[in-house]
């Protein structure tokens, strides 16, 4: 059912996580990390009105796929599914958001920390996961889940950036997501920071 939405995330390799105080800065971080390549946008539900910036994103970039992060309920998952949201990711194991996921037939993407979690979600139907906080986790958490369910395709997220996203990769991550570096750079260097810096990770992950 997912197969194009699983091919985009293991072709592309890597998702702008986005994850800001304001709507406006959400918008602009997300067109320039689109115009640097990247082809995967992760709009979080903690951003200012999320659901309208992921149907405007879906719009206005026809070749985007835009996903909502930061689900936890199942109205939540609602609004995304009603504003044209490509998957869903959850920053936890919540079973009961899953499986109206998985009911409302959208794909979610739950964030998980232990091999019992993993486990959990594999029983629910989940071929594909979070495994966040990947600095807390670990690069090694990745072979060892995979020893296990190797059908399993996995996604870090924390502690990710354009300086290790390469050994996020070599660990066997199938796309990995970047966020706090995204809004450092905005900070700094504005959106044609934003978009050198995206422009780096897709070559770099492309180079692979």
């Amino acid at each position: 059912m997912f197969e194009k939405i699983y091919s985009t995330l293991k072709e592309e390799k890597a998702v702008a996580v986005i994850r800001t105080k304001t709507y406006d800065e959400a918008k602009e971080i997300s067109i320039a990390a689109i115009n640097g390549g990247m082809k995967i946008i992760e709009v979080t539900m903690s951003v200012p009105n999320a659901p309208k910036l992921i149907k405007e994103l879906k719009e206005e970039y026809k070749d985007a796929c835009v996903g909502a992060g930061t689900v936890l309920s199942k109205d939540a998952v609602d609004q995304c599914i009603e504003n044209n949201a490509d998957f869903i990711v959850s920053p936890c194991f919540d079973e009961e958001v899953i499986v109206y996921a998985n009911q409302r037939k959208v794909l979610i993407i739950p964030g998980l920390m232990t091999m019992s979690e993993v486990n959990n979600a594999y029983k629910l139907g989940l071929r594909f996961i979070k495994v966040f906080p990947g600095n807390v986790v670990g690069k090694a958490f990745i072979g060892a889940a995979k020893s296990i369910f190797p059908d399993l395709s996995i996604m870090p997220t924390g502690g990710v950036n354009k300086d290790n996203i390469g050994e996020w990769i070599q660990a066997g991550a199938d796309c990995s997501g970047i966020g706090s570096d995204l809004n450092k750079i905005y900070k700094s260097n504005g959106t044609e920071g934003v978009t050198e810096y995206c422009a780096e990770v897709v070559a770099k992950v492309k180079s692979l």
